[in-house]
C-alpha cells in the first residue's frame, strides 16, 4: 500500500461481513492492512467496546460526523448544533478522533445566498472555537445537489473553501468529497489548487453510483496522482457502497495506491 496516500475505510459500509458490531469492524479492516477507520453516527455506538478494538488493533478512528441534519443559515439552529459540536467533541476525544464532520444543512430559498453564506459562517466559528477548545477540528464537507443531497446550500468546494478562509481558525477545515465534487462536474485539481492549507481530509466514490473505485467512470490513477502533485499526504476516506465483498472491492483502489 502506498506510503503517501494510505487508505481509511468508512466501516458503515465496508466491512458489514464482520456483522453488526463496529469494532468487529474495525478488527476486520485492521486484518486486511488498513488501520484508519471512519463512522458516521456516534449516538448509536458502544463506544467503550469501539475504543476497545481500536486499542487492541492499533487501528484510529480518522472521522465521525456531528449529528443533527440542521439548517444553518438559520440562526435559531446554531445554539442546537453548537450542542452538538460539544457532544461530537466528547465522543470523538474518547474515541481518539481528531475530526467530526459536517454541512452546511439545506438552503433558504426566501434569502439570498450571500447572507445564508455569512449566517453559516457565523456558526461555524462559533463551532470552530468549541472544537479548538476539545483538541478536534470540524471538517466541512462539500455535498452535492444533482443526485444525493437536493437543497444542500454549500454544494460546491469554492464556498466550502471561501468559508474555511473566511472563519480562520484550526477549528475548522475541508473534508473535500471527491465523489460529490465530482457529481457537480467539478475539475479536483482546479478547485483545491492553492487550497491545500485548507484541506483536512479526503473522501471518495466512484461516479455515477457512488460504488468502489474501479466500477464507475473516473479514472482514480489520475485523480489521486493530481492530489498528491497537489501536496495532499492525509489518507483517502474509502466513503462507498461495494458492490461486492469488501476485500474484493478494495483491489483496484488498494492497486492505484500501490503504484502511486
Amino acid at each position: 500500500m502506498s506510503r503517501f496516500l494510505p487508505l481509511s475505510a468508512n466501516i458503515e459500509l465496508l466491512f458489514h461481513e464482520a456483522g453488526d458490531d463496529m469494532g468487529e469492524r474495525v478488527r476486520a479492516a485492521a486484518d486486511h492492512g488498513i488501520g484508519t477507520v471512519e463512522i458516521w453516527s456516534h449516538s448509536d455506538k458502544d463506544l467503550d467496546a469501539l475504543a476497545k478494538a481500536l486499542d487492541t488493533t492499533g487501528a484510529a478512528l480518522h472521522t465521525l460526523l456531528i449529528e443533527g441534519r440542521l439548517t444553518l443559515a438559520d440562526r435559531t439552529t446554531h445554539e442546537e448544533f453548537l450542542e452538538h459540536v460539544r457532544t461530537a467533541a466528547a465522543a470523538a476525544t474518547r474515541l481518539g478522533c481528531s475530526r467530526i464532520v459536517t454541512g452546511s444543512g439545506v438552503g433558504l430559498p426566501y434569502m439570498k445566498r450571500a447572507v445564508q453564506h455569512d449566517i453559516v459562517v457565523e456558526a461555524l466559528r462559533a463551532g470552530a472555537e468549541i472544537a479548538a477548545a476539545h483538541g478536534v477540528t470540524i471538517l466541512l464537507e462539500n455535498l452535492n445537489t444533482r443526485v444525493d443531497h437536493p437543497g444542500t446550500l454549500f454544494d460546491t468546494t469554492a464556498e466550502c473553501l471561501a468559508a474555511v478562509r473566511a472563519v480562520g481558525s484550526p477549528g475548522l477545515a475541508l473534508l473535500y468529497d471527491a465523489y460529490h465534487s465530482l457529481q457537480m462536474g467539478e475539475v479536483p485539481e482546479r478547485e483545491l489548487a492553492g487550497a491545500m492549507e485548507s484541506v483536512s481530509h479526503v473522501q471518495i466514490a466512484d461516479l455515477p453510483d457512488r460504488t468502489e473505485p474501479g466500477t464507475g467512470t473516473v479514472d482514480w490513477a489520475a485523480q489521486l496522482r493530481a492530489l498528491r502533485q497537489l501536496g495532499y499526504d492525509g489518507p483517502i476516506g474509502l466513503e462507498y457502497r461495494p458492490t461486492t465483498e469488501s476485500q474484493a472491492s478494495l483491489q483496484v483502489i488498494t492497486g492505484i495506491a500501490a503504484s502511486l
